[in-house]
C-alpha cells in the first residue's frame, strides 16, 4: 500500500492576487479587499500587513489612515474571484484524478497524494504545479505535504510563513529537529479547527504552542473538550483520522443571502431581492440534481440597539418536491407578504431550500399533477438551455425594477474581467488606473 500523504494547496491571499492577475501596477503596493457593503477588511496582501492592517477590522476605523498610507483598496469581486477559482480548480483536475480532491474552500484544497509516489518525485511535482498555476492563471500558491490532513494544513503555514521553504512545506523530509523547532514557534490557534477560542480555554492546561498540543494527554483533552480534539492530536502525531470527504456529496439545505446596501421599507423592492436570492439558490439546486420541498425565509429588521437586526423567519412545505423555479418563486415571494410589516426598515433577507432529495431517486405519487410536472419540467429546461446559451441575464422570472437599493454596496469594486463583456480588459484599459477615491 502506498504512504498515506495528503496536501493542502492555497492561493497566497486569494483576492488580492485576483485583483493583482489583471492590474500588475498593485504588485509591491498594500492592497486590501473589503467584504459585502464594503463593511470589514477580508484579504490583505503582504505590504499591507506589515502595515498591521488586521483581519476583519471595520473598513471606517482606518479608511482615513489606511488611504494616507497609499493602501489601495477593493470592494469585493465575486464575479471574477468564481471564476478565476474554477480556473484554479480546473487546473488541479488536470493534473490529479477528481477522487483524489476535496475542494475546502473558493481557493483551497485537500489533494491525497500517497497513490502518486510511485510515479513522481512528490516534492517536485508540488512545485511544477505551483509554477503553472503562475503562469496559466497568475495566482501565486502554497503547498504543504503530510502524513495527515491536520498536518498539510499546519505544512501549508508554514510553506507561507517561512520563505526557506519556497512556497512548499514537504513534512516528511522536515528532519524532526526542525519540526520540533517548527511546533514550538506556532500558536497554537493556528492549528486547524483549534481558533481562538479554546486556545485560551487551552491555556489552563499549559498548552501554548503546537508542540503542547502534540504531546498532550489526547484522552484527558477528549473528555474535556471534545472527540475532534482527539483527532486533531492524533493528526498531528501522524495518525490519519480524517480522510477526504466526497466532493460529489449533494447538500442538505441550500442557502443565499447578503444584506442591503441601505435599509429598504418597500415591499417590492425586498421582494426583487428575493427573487435573486431564489434565483441563485435555484442555480445550485440544478447543479446537484436535487428537489426542494421547503422554502424558508428570513427577513432581518433593523433595530436601534445591539446587536442592531432582528430575525423574523417563515417556512413554507411545498406539495410536492420540485425544482420549478416559478415554484419556489412564489413560495419565496408569499411568505414575504407574510413578514413584511409596514414603517419597519429591512437590511438584510435569507432564501433557504430545506427537505432536499435527489431528482434521479425522487417518486412521484399518483396524486400529483404529474402531467403538469412534466411540462414545467420541459419549461425548465427550455429556460435553462437559453441562459446557457445568450447568458443568465437574458429573461428573468418575475417583474423587473430599475431600483437598485437592495444590491451590495460596492463603491470601489474593479471590472468583471473575465465574465462581462463590456468589462474585459484591453490594452491601455483606462480601468487600470482605478481611482481609489470615489
Amino acid at each position: 500500500m502506498p504512504q498515506q500523504l495528503f496536501a493542502l494547496i492555497d492561493i497566497n491571499n486569494c483576492y488580492v492576487s485576483c485583483e493583482r492577475a489583471f492590474n500588475p501596477k498593485l504588485n509591491g503596493q498594500p492592497v486590501v479587499v473589503l467584504s459585502n457593503n464594503d463593511g470589514c477588511v477580508v484579504s490583505r496582501s503582504n505590504e499591507a500587513k506589515a502595515l498591521n492592517i488586521g483581519m476583519a477590522v471595520p473598513w471606517y476605523e482606518i479608511e482615513q489612515t489606511a488611504l494616507k498610507a497609499g493602501v489601495k483598496v477593493f470592494s469585493s469581486n465575486y464575479a471574477l474571484y468564481g471564476d478565476m477559482s474554477r480556473r484554479f480548480f480546473t487546473i488541479l483536475e488536470q493534473h490529479f484524478h477528481p477522487d483524489d480532491l476535496e475542494p475546502y474552500s473558493i481557493d483551497e484544497c485537500f489533494i491525497q497524494l500517497g497513490s502518486y509516489a510511485e510515479h513522481f518525485d512528490l516534492e517536485q511535482y508540488c512545485r511544477h504545479l505551483i509554477k503553472i498555476m503562475e503562469q496559466w492563471i497568475g495566482l501565486p500558491c502554497c503547498i504543504g505535504v503530510g502524513t495527515t490532513k491536520t498536518q498539510a494544513k499546519l505544512a501549508n503555514y508554514f510553506a507561507k510563513k517561512r520563505t526557506g521553504f519556497d512556497s512548499v512545506c514537504y513534512l516528511p523530509h522536515v528532519d524532526l529537529c526542525s519540526y520540533e523547532s517548527l511546533l514550538q514557534e506556532t500558536p497554537v490557534a493556528e492549528i486547524w479547527g483549534i481558533g481562538r477560542k479554546i486556545s485560551k480555554q487551552l491555556q489552563d492546561y499549559e498548552i501554548y504552542n503546537a508542540y503542547d498540543l502534540t504531546f498532550a494527554n489526547e484522552h484527558h483533552l477528549g473528555k474535556q473538550f471534545s472527540v475532534m480534539l482527539a483527532r486533531t492530536i492524533r493528526e498531528l502525531k501522524g495518525q490519519s483520522c480524517i480522510a477526504l470527504d466526497d466532493p460529489q456529496t449533494p447538500s442538505k439545505r441550500i442557502l443565499s443571502s447578503r444584506s442591503f446596501a441601505a435599509a429598504l421599507t418597500e415591499k417590492n423592492v425586498i421582494k426583487q431581492a428575493v427573487i435573486f436570492h431564489v434565483n441563485q439558490a435555484y442555480q445550485r439546486l440544478i447543479k446537484q440534481q436535487q428537489l426542494c420541498a421547503c422554502v424558508h425565509v428570513s427577513l432581518y429588521e433593523k433595530i436601534p440597539n445591539p446587536p442592531y437586526k432582528k430575525s423574523i423567519s417563515y417556512a413554507l412545505g411545498l406539495e410536492y418536491a420540485s425544482d420549478d423555479l416559478l415554484t419556489l418563486n412564489h413560495a419565496a415571494l408569499k411568505q414575504i407578504d407574510v413578514l413584511f410589516k409596514e414603517n419597519k426598515k429591512y437590511i438584510k433577507v435569507e432564501i433557504m431550500l430545506s427537505a432536499l432529495c435527489s431528482k434521479q431517486h425522487y417518486m412521484h405519487d399518483l396524486w400529483q399533477p404529474l402531467e403538469r410536472i412534466q411540462q414545467r419540467d420541459n419549461l425548465m429546461q427550455a429556460l435553462l438551455k437559453m441562459k446557457q446559451r445568450y447568458g443568465q441575464d437574458c429573461i428573468q422570472i418575475g417583474y423587473h425594477s430599475r431600483s437598485s437599493a437592495w444590491q451590495m454596496k460596492q463603491q470601489y469594486r474593479s471590472p468583471r474581467y473575465t465574465t462581462c463583456w463590456q468589462e474585459l480588459l484591453t490594452i491601455n484599459d483606462p480601468a487600470m488606473a482605478i481611482t481609489q477615491n470615489k
